[in-house]
């Protein structure tokens, strides 16, 4: 069974996207499927949660710093 959300559709990530709320529901994907289909959800949320890592500390919060 495949399940799509279109809450995960991507698009411009700097736009509307909030990571941590596309992390969680990537997640709650992954709990509602099993085998390949759940590993696959699971690699999502990981890559949204490392997008916020990325955000939170990336190059325009050290310039923001450095300020």
């Amino acid at each position: 069974m495949i399940v799509y959300d279109l809450r995960l559709h991507s698009s411009s990530m700097d736009s509307h996207h909030h990571p941590e709320r596309e992390a969680e529901a990537a997640m709650k994907l992954a709990v509602a499927t099993d085998g390949a289909e759940r590993q696959k959800w699971i690699s999502v949320a990981m890559a949204w949660q490392e997008l916020a890592r990325l955000r939170k500390h990336g190059p325009e919060s050290g310039a923001k710093e450095a300020a």
